[in-house]
């Protein structure tokens, strides 16, 4: 199932709240005409994809979500807007700071670690995978270390 098939699926749970979704699966090329970030010139997306790359590089385990602040569903399309990913990482806030000094273009406003404050993102319903896995948020947090999660943002 595809990613916006599976949002259609959960839309009355998802409605007035944010979604977790994988980021290989929010910047897959299926879905580019429906997931829009905050970032969206090719050639800055490029260097955030290069950022990534060397992030995973450092830490294998790195888990990258994006999260979502509106999904507009209309009839004809839905359009699913993000301005922040999480980073479930071993990598400390300095670390990943590091990562952005060759590519200052896309350097986040912000980078907070989750346990300063979980809701810094507002409400949470969904976690989407790309194995089409949806999970409850609160159940997929309740696995995770909040220390290790990271909170990057752009305006």
């Amino acid at each position: 199932m595809d990613l916006i098939e599976m949002l259609k699926r959960y839309q009355n749970r998802i409605l007035d709240c944010g979604i977790l979704i994988e980021y290989s699966l929010f910047f897959n090329k299926e879905n580019k005409d429906y997931c829009k970030f905050a970032i969206d010139e090719e050639n800055e997306l490029d260097e955030l994809n290069n950022i990534i790359l060397r992030l995973r590089e450092k830490d294998i385990t790195a888990e990258i979500y994006v999260n979502t602040y509106d999904i507009n569903f209309t009839e004809e399309n839905m359009f699913i807007y993000a301005d922040t990913l999480w980073v479930n990482s071993i990598l400390d806030v300095k670390e990943i700071c590091s990562l952005f000094r060759c590519f200052q273009n896309v350097e986040p406003s912000d980078i907070m670690s989750l346990d300063e404050d979980e809701t810094i993102d507002g409400e949470m319903a969904l976690v989407v995978s790309t194995e089409s896995i949806v999970e409850d948020y609160r159940l997929f947090i309740e696995k995770r270390q909040l220390n290790l999660i990271k909170s990057l943002y752009w305006d």
